[in-house]
């Protein structure tokens, strides 16, 4: 394993870049798994936002809440979020927006039409767009984002939500294997969020992804303790012990200098295999 820190990239939480011997790899696609308000979008949000940071360019794509609410969410921790670009992907996304920072998937599926319509036909596509979306046309979308402009981070929230807003009779893991295999192909260093994986089921998104963190709420005598693990981080060496999470008003820290008790990593191991 290398622990080289070139071409690192920050998630802007120092004591989980310390696990990660200094950051992702970069332009590599990740897992953030965990369960029920552990913290999960505030991670994906807070690498988005260090992104920002750096002069880089984010993208998110919004399944489990409307721009409006994620922007409100964390305006209160004086997270420049306006300029992060977000693909809005729930299902009652029909109006087209021009705004700089936020790209409405299902209208945008008619936009070659528009290309070749008048003023009065465009009113009238944009309102038959149809809201469906699958994990298909997100990867079509992305497509035709990256063409348009390079992005250096990317978020997903969620995978779950994502695979049942494009529920069929057919396997879901071919959509998903084709999707992260494209994300992995285009430079961009990607944190896909998904509930904790099924133990008894091999899940795409776990063994094409280059690495997972995972998140850890439990409560114990009265408190809610949060952990986080690095379950795999291919071609680098890391942190395997689990290490203490706090979420406050400025966001999600990781206390690199502590070790949890031996009592709470008895009930992180029972309840990681039995909370799915």
């Amino acid at each position: 394993m290398s622990d080289s820190r070139e071409d690192r990239v920050g998630t802007g939480i120092q004591g989980l870049d310390e696990m990660l011997r200094g950051g992702l790899i970069a332009g590599r696609p990740y897992v953030v798994s965990g369960t029920t308000g552990s913290g999960k979008t505030t991670l994906g949000i807070q690498f988005l936002h260090q992104g920002v940071k750096n002069g880089e360019r984010s993208l998110l794509v919004a399944v489990d809440e409307p721009p409006a609410e994620i922007r409100e969410n964390f305006r209160t921790l004086g997270w420049d979020v306006g300029k992060i670009r977000i693909l809005d992907v729930h299902p009652a996304t029909k109006a087209f927006s021009k705004r700089v920072s936020l790209v409405e998937v299902a209208a945008q599926r008619t936009v070659g039409v528009l290309r070749e319509m008048g003023g009065g036909g465009r009113a009238e596509a944009v309102k038959q767009a149809a809201p469906e979306i699958s994990i298909q046309s997100l990867q079509l979308m992305l497509k035709q984002e990256f063409q348009d402009a390079h992005y250096d981070r990317l978020v997903i929230d969620s995978l779950n939500s994502l695979r049942k807003l494009s529920e069929t009779d057919e396997d879901p893991s071919s959509p998903i294997m084709s999707l992260l295999r494209f994300i992995s192909e285009s430079s961009v260093t990607a944190l896909v969020i998904t509930d904790l994986p099924d133990p008894t089921e091999l899940e795409p998104e776990i063994f094409i992804c280059r690495g997972e963190i995972r998140l850890h709420k439990r409560l114990i005598s009265n408190k809610i303790d949060r952990w986080v693990t690095i379950e795999k981080f291919r071609g680098s060496a890391h942190d395997t012990v689990p290490r203490p999470v706090t979420i406050s008003e400025t966001g999600l820290s990781v206390d690199r200098s502590k070790k949890i008790p031996k009592n709470s990593i008895r009930a992180l191991q029972a309840f990681t295999y039995s909370a799915r």
